[in-house]
């Protein structure tokens, strides 16, 4: 079966496809470093790295973009195309370095108008950012690339892969059912899905860059130092007293919080009654801090949600867990265009049948 998928992060791009009847990622980090061009590209294009080329500059993409910054001693030229969950509008080689990277993570289309199912963010409810043009552009670039492209919140993507589900008083168990939160690096995103059908999309502005900024802008360090010790020494399963820790501490609770309570209220405000349990599935790139989990099921205690929560539990895998339910859509949608051209097939072969002589 051909299908892709790619989750377009803030941090990573994750690309998602079936080889040899196995699901198959690849990851890149959303990043590139800005060097002077030299006489040796052809080099650096033979040792394996990704780059596009930019008047006098070279951009190096993905995870050698870091090293390339970290051996220079260069954070300035470390660059992300990406900002708050959508193309940095400050940062005008977004769209190329963006387009070049997804083109790496999917290659071209095993076939002219192979699926490809894009994940993006919902609109912001206490924010003016508007997805618009960021969801534009990829279904656009997709499209060139020869794909029918499918455009999903990345929430959705959550349901699809961990499948969710309610069981009703006579015994019948509905598929695909619950709320999915996606904690990522730009954005917090949330769905309420009722038989795979999404109910209703919100998100929040804030995410594990947000958490890193504010901690860096209170203690006067840079913002890679405090992501570098958030990745390594951060667990909210055991308060720390070292003040960086602290203060992201701190800083991942007010996540929490924050979601926990916008979701609360834009329910209530609805009007909508779910007169079942629900369960809560999370993932992203956020959720990978040990005692996440711990942390958000002992913060929703809080909270009276306009509806009865059934389990509260991280995705198998919350890094992949949005481009896989993504390939699972993929795989759907091309599995229905299937169906839908073999029955336009069935219906010229009738129609061009002979008829019989009374």
């Amino acid at each position: 079966m051909c299908a892709k998928a790619v989750d377009v992060g803030t941090s990573f791009v994750v690309g998602a496809e079936i080889k040899d009847g196995k699901e198959e990622f690849r990851i890149v980090r959303n990043a590139f470093f800005s060097m002077e061009k030299e006489d040796f590209e052809d080099l650096l294009s033979d040792s394996g790295a990704q780059y596009i080329e930019k008047g006098k500059n070279i951009y190096i993409l993905g995870e050698d973009a870091l090293k390339f910054s970290m051996l220079a001693g260069d954070t300035k030229n470390f660059r992300r195309p990406m900002a708050r969950g959508i193309l940095n509008p400050r940062e005008n080689d977004a769209i190329q370095v963006v387009e070049e990277i997804i083109r790496g993570v999917l290659g071209p289309p095993s076939y002219p108008g192979e699926v490809a199912v894009v994940t993006v963010p919902a609109t912001p409810i206490e924010s003016e950012l508007d997805i618009t043009f960021h969801r534009v552009v990829l279904e656009r670039f997709l499209k060139q690339l020869g794909y029918q492209v499918k455009v999903i919140n990345e929430a959705l993507g959550i349901i699809f892969s961990e499948n969710p589900s309610v069981t009703l008083e006579d015994g019948t168990i509905v598929p695909f059912t619950g709320v999915g939160i996606s904690f990522g690096a730009g954005m917090t995103n949330l769905v309420v899905t009722w038989r795979a059908k999404q109910i209703f999309e919100i998100s929040f502005a804030r995410g594990g860059d947000w958490i890193d900024e504010q901690v860096a802008k209170m203690k006067g360090l840079p913002v890679s130092k405090v992501t570098a010790t958030k990745e390594k020494k951060l667990d909210l399963r055991h308060p720390s007293q070292d003040p960086l820790l602290m203060a992201l501490e701190i800083y991942y609770e007010e996540l929490i919080r924050s979601a926990l309570e916008g979701f609360a209220e834009y329910f209530e405000e609805s009007q909508r009654t779910i007169d079942v349990p629900l369960d809560i599935v999370l993932a992203g790139g956020s959720t990978l801090v040990p005692g996440f989990l711990e942390k958000f099921q002992s913060l929703l205690q809080s909270y009276q949600l306009p509806f009865e929560v059934g389990k509260v539990y991280l995705a198998k895998d919350p890094f992949r867990a949005v481009a896989r339910g993504a390939l699972v859509a993929a795989i759907s949608a091309e599995k229905k265009k299937q169906r839908e051209t073999q029955k336009l097939i069935q219906s010229s072969l009738e129609e061009n049948q002979p008829k019989e002589k009374e």
